[in-house]
């Protein structure tokens, strides 16, 4: 079992990327937001420290796609990530 883990969900649309529901147990709380109808892709930033003494790991996860691969592809290259503060923390 973690000591912490929060996500941030992020949805790829055609304008771009849109901060999506946020799930934390050691800042306050979650928040539901609505995933948008022309959502292409959701993916869930992680941020999770399994004991005090650990780093915190940061990952991201699919968690729905659209069938047109191409458009998302397409969209990544336009948008490139989300800003998420986790990616910076990945490298």
């Amino acid at each position: 079992m973690s000591l912490s883990r929060e996500y941030q969900e992020y949805h790829l649309t055609q304008n771009g990327w849109i901060d999506g529901s946020f799930h934390g147990d050691s800042l306050g709380g979650s928040i539901d937001v609505e995933i948008p109808k022309d959502r292409v892709l959701t993916i869930r930033c992680y941020d999770e420290q399994t004991s005090v003494y650990s780093k915190t790991n940061f990952y991201e996860q699919e968690v729905w796609s659209c069938d047109d691969k191409e458009l998302i592809n397409q969209l990544k290259i336009k948008y490139g990530k989300p800003n998420w503060f986790g990616y910076e923390r990945m490298k």
